[in-house]
């Protein structure tokens, strides 16, 4: 049954890993019900691939998500849409809404005037299926389902009738993604940092088709959200032939850990988890740092990155429509992005543009931690 509404939801980060050894099955069918026992994530690399559920059973305290996203490229197009496939209870994940079921998806869509539509559907169940090579995962009674081949990309299929939306959203062949730690206990697998993606909805008679840059990743935990996050800024666009994802986070001591990805022309040229590697700071308005829940969001961030030989990538990330906010834990933004390298020798490349789909989240509970 499909619900149509803005949902407060986050999509974007994993929580919290445990060791456990690789799970050797290729069909994984996940029931809609909370489970009982002990969950148990995955967070080292297996055969069956990087889409195969990273965390069983989905219990009270356990969430596992197969988050995509396509943002236009092209400034003056507002044009985004985001869909995520979800296994998680709401006692686990607080900014999902009360449901019958652990198997949810959502669909958010950004029309090219700004227009914000959006919603999801609850699922009987779930399967996925995944062997390394290829994946593909239903999300049963609701009309959305992907498959992916290493040959041929993803293909995410949406035929949801109780709120007339049809269509396809394709991402073309990319290389394997990398599993990224980016601070301690917390996981993430970015398996499409950048990919050119095409979008073909009918959304109540209304034909949204656009192509631009697409984003997949895959999150999970065995513990519930608010447990250790305070706060992170991520985000992924692109500024002139750079391609980069960001991501900056806070846990509950003050501790801060990043993870900085960077590709020019389709090549990677930097991948790094090291403090340092990585600066993504508060910009204009509300521009606290560290932030607290009583700060609004930011109206803009400015990003460092380290390229190594090939200098620093300066990017300054300003908002230009909000996509989805829950005041005042959770803002996700659409944005202009501009940028210059900085060669260790010679004058900086001025004047590189873009556009970048990002979030911030704030998950303070009680006193902020000490800074």
């Amino acid at each position: 049954m499909a619900r149509k509404h803005l949902i407060s939801f986050i999509s974007a980060l994993s929580i919290v890993l445990a060791s456990v050894s690789c799970v050797q099955s290729q069909v994984f069918h996940i029931p809609s019900t909370i489970q009982d026992g002990t969950a148990q994530a995955q967070f080292t690399s297996c055969e069956t691939g990087l889409d195969a559920p990273k965390v069983r059973p989905i219990n009270e305290s356990a969430f596992d998500w197969w988050y995509y996203d396509v943002a236009s490229a092209d400034p003056s197009d507002l044009s985004s849409v985001v869909v995520t496939f979800f296994t998680s209870s709401q006692p686990a994940f607080p900014f999902l809404d009360p449901a019958d079921t652990v198997t949810i998806a959502n669909l958010w869509v950004l029309f090219p005037n700004g227009t914000l539509w959006a919603a999801a559907a609850d699922g009987d169940g779930a399967t996925v299926i995944a062997d390394g090579k290829t994946s593909s995962g239903m999300w049963l009674g609701m009309g959305f389902s992907w498959t992916s081949h290493h040959s041929s990309g993803y293909h995410i299929e949406i035929n949801v009738l109780d709120v007339d939306v049809t269509g396809t959203i394709t991402f073309p062949p990319v290389r394997a993604g990398q599993n990224l730690e980016v601070g301690p206990h917390v996981g993430w697998v970015n398996t499409i940092p950048d990919a050119a993606a095409v979008v073909s909805l009918n959304i109540g008679g209304t034909l949204l088709a656009f192509a631009g840059t697409g984003y997949h990743n895959k999150n999970w935990s065995d513990q519930v959200f608010a447990a250790h996050v305070a706060s992170w800024y991520w985000g992924h666009g692109r500024v002139g032939p750079y391609s980069i994802v960001w991501f900056d986070f806070l846990d509950k001591t003050g501790t801060e850990s990043v993870s900085a990805y960077v590709a020019k022309d389709g090549k990677i040229v930097a991948a790094s988890c090291t403090l340092g590697s990585i600066t993504v700071r508060p910009t204009g308005q509300n521009a606290t740092y560290p932030p607290v829940l009583s700060t609004p969001n930011p109206t803009g961030y400015h990003i460092a990155i380290d390229l190594g030989e090939e200098g620093t990538l300066a990017v300054d990330v300003t908002v230009l429509t909000t996509l989805i906010t829950v005041n005042p834990e959770y803002a996700r933004s659409i944005g202009n992005v501009s940028g210059t390298l900085m060669p260790a020798s010679g004058a900086p490349t001025m004047g590189l543009t873009g556009m970048a789909l990002f979030m911030t989240v704030l998950w303070f509970q009680g006193p902020s931690p000490n800074f």
